[in-house]
């Protein structure tokens, strides 16, 4: 995929710190991980990239302050940094917050864009939002992800280990998950990542809002602004996710998941999943049990 960009860090005429992986790389690695504390004190000045970066909180809060916004990143935030983004972190709570960063070259980007371009879109490391793509991810999400970034750590620096973590992330992991705004506020935010635990998404929009410490109409008129959708679609949207984990995980009974996910009327149930996933329940368990040794 060629060579990470051997330029050491410098300040551009704009007066943004632009890093270079050259310090951190050996002379044959494709990618950097690294493992960060978030700093209280408020940031000197912001950076930008020659390469390309994901990013995830695993514990703590932080403002994240990128290009000319700021938002407040949760534990379970995990964002696309492309290398013209400018941004800074502050730990805003007297918890730590700590952070863990993937960083790859330009080229390797460009490879999976050429390669995957039309699955891709212009989402992830591509989206042309003021603001990077980011994702609020639940415990188990978080949990399959700490242990891909362990296995990623453990072996050789080469391209096509990077490509294959970046492409398991984007594909399958994230596969399910709804994108969250960055000019969402802290307690959206926290309102939504209670909703990741099935009790919470049974009870569904009453939960929600009730968690949010506002009005309903209040809740309604942010989901609007920052999500573009009603609170009552995005928790369908949620209950469909986990629905689909649940049809491959088991054989529950599709009634049996459709109350677990909070419908009661399974027609609607029917309904709403093949809205979301283009197939019924039935036909997308069927898609995903096919026996290739006996079929």
């Amino acid at each position: 995929m060629g060579e990470i960009d051997k330029k050491v860090d410098n300040i551009d005429q704009a007066g943004v710190r632009v890093v270079s992986l050259a310090a951190e790389l050996g002379s044959t690695d494709a990618f950097h991980i690294s493992r960060s504390l978030v700093r209280r004190t408020p940031p000197v000045m912001r950076h930008r990239h020659e390469f390309f970066e994901v990013f995830w909180i695993t514990t703590g809060y932080c403002t994240h302050f990128i290009n000319a916004r700021q938002e407040q990143i949760t534990p379970g935030m995990l964002a696309f940094i492309r290398p013209d983004d400018t941004h800074a972190f502050q730990n805003f709570n007297t918890a730590p917050c700590r952070m863990i960063n993937v960083a790859f070259s330009q080229a390797t980007a460009g490879f999976l864009r050429d390669r995957y371009g039309d699955e891709l879109g212009n989402r992830f490391f591509w989206s042309e939002s003021e603001t990077p793509s980011s994702y609020l991810l639940d415990q188990k999400s978080l949990d399959e992800l700490d242990y891909l970034e362990k296995a990623l750590d453990r072996g050789a620096r080469t391209p096509a280990r990077i490509e294959a973590f970046l492409l398991h992330v984007m594909t399958t992991l994230l596969s399910n998950e709804t994108e969250v705004p960055g000019t969402a506020p802290a307690w959206l935010l926290n309102a939504c990542e209670a909703m990741h635990d099935p009790a919470s998404l049974r009870e569904g929009v009453q939960f929600l809002v009730r968690n949010s410490g506002r009005s309903h109409e209040h809740v309604a008129r942010s989901f609007r602004r920052h999500f573009g959708q009603t609170p009552s679609s995005w928790v369908n949207g949620m209950r469909m996710s986990l629905a689909a984990r649940l049809l491959l995980s088991d054989d529950q009974p599709i009634l049996d998941i459709a109350l677990a996910c909070g419908i009661e009327d399974l027609s609607h149930f029917y309904r709403l999943f093949r809205q979301t996933h283009g197939v019924s329940p039935r036909r997308y368990r069927r898609r995903q049990q096919v026996d290739l040794v006996d079929p």
